[in-house]
């Protein structure tokens, strides 16, 4: 839980200091006085990055040479052990990371110790959004199951830009390195691809029953929901049995067959990176055939099997709420308000009017501009 946190000059919160308890905290006030920033900022000290930008910079306030944000966090309310994460950006000096007091690289080295997971409007990206989006979601709970899939996602990544410089070099008759070069990039990129499919079809299968649960208890179950796996290189089933050989086979044949196309277009065009994580809704894919009612369920219960996976793999997470509840209808408020106080998770909620919610809070907090 987060028990204490101190933030000077982050967007338009020009200094504020707050301690938290275990239960659910309010955040409200009008609009445009800070409530996402305040969810923002705890965001950021127990997952390592910002929901809303990839860029540190924007946190600072405009005109602020320095922006300052620090906090206490613990396992759990009982938790005897405290954890300190520290993170100022100075617009002279760079940015200074601690973690327990100690210097660290990146806000990156904060991931771990208390997930957090973000449900807000914006979430409906993942539904009726590009691929990307969903890739994106699923390779969060990578890390959630396993802090040591971050450095196996990395990995993925570098080779792949590099294999992607090789072919764009290659498209203009220069590629530095000549096909030697490009025979190992492929060959890494399909060790690592199988790697990291064997991590996403394990995932899959154990979030596939949380979201449609949570999804029928949100929308009811006269709606046929599925969720699977589709991939760029196999095709996925739950009942096939994989290896990291076969995974590895079916790419090889792959990248052989679009070896042409590649070399063509500048860019790799198979692997994980184009993979996808499919929802339908009566056999017909939710991002085109949805409701809005339906599209916003889906997202939800893709945000609430996202905090059972980290309860099981790391420890209970700080649900961050931002100002879910005012476009849902009154049984879908009612449903989230009771899977939230089921999970017993510490909650913060930012909403314009703290009576319009479906609970009563433990705390609330009242920013004004």
């Amino acid at each position: 839980m987060i028990r204490s946190l101190f933030l000077s000059s982050f967007r338009n919160l020009t200094e504020g200091r707050w301690e938290f308890g275990d239960g659910i905290t309010v955040v409200c006030g009008k609009n445009g006085v800070g409530k996402t920033t305040l969810l923002e900022a705890i965001h950021l000290l127990c997952e390592g990055f910002s929901f809303r930008t990839h860029s540190l910079a924007e946190l600072t306030t405009w005109n602020a040479p320095e922006m300052i944000l620090r906090g206490e966090l613990a396992n759990s309310a009982e938790s005897g052990r405290v954890f300190t994460r520290a993170l100022s950006l100075n617009r002279n000096s760079g940015m200074t990371v601690k973690k327990d007091g100690v210097v660290c690289k990146s806000p990156a080295a904060f991931f771990g110790d208390l997930p957090a997971v973000i449900m807000q409007p914006a979430d409906m990206e993942m539904v009726h959004g590009a691929p990307e989006s969903r890739r994106r979601y699923l390779d969060e709970l990578l890390c959630f199951k396993n802090v040591r899939n971050a450095d196996l996602l990395r990995r993925y990544r570098r080779v792949l830009a590099e294999r992607n410089q090789w072919l764009r070099q290659n498209k203009l008759g220069r590629a530095v390195g000549g096909e030697d070069l490009y025979t190992v990039l492929t060959q890494q990129l399909m060790d690592l691809g199988a790697k990291l499919w064997m991590e996403r079809i394990a995932l899959v299968k154990e979030i596939s029953p949380l979201i449609v649960n949570y999804y029928e208890m949100l929308a009811g179950k006269s709606d046929d929901v599925f969720v699977s796996y589709r991939s760029s290189a196999f095709d996925y089933s739950p009942e096939k049995e994989f290896t990291e050989e076969k995974l590895r086979n079916s790419f090889a044949y792959k990248l052989d067959n679009v070896d042409l196309s590649e070399r063509m277009q500048g860019m790799t065009l198979a692997g994980p990176h184009k993979d996808d994580l499919y929802l339908s809704l009566h056999r017909h894919e939710m991002r085109t055939s949805g409701s809005q009612g339906q599209c916003r369920s889906a997202a939800i219960a893709l945000r609430l099997a996202s905090s059972d996976l980290a309860s099981v793999h790391l420890v209970k997470p700080v649900l961050l709420l931002d100002d879910i509840f005012a476009e849902l209808d009154k049984n879908r408020r009612g449903a989230v308000a009771d899977v939230i106080r089921d999970k017993k998770c510490q909650v913060f909620v930012a909403t314009p009017r703290a009576e319009d919610l479906p609970f009563t809070a433990d705390e609330t907090i009242e920013l004004n501009a």
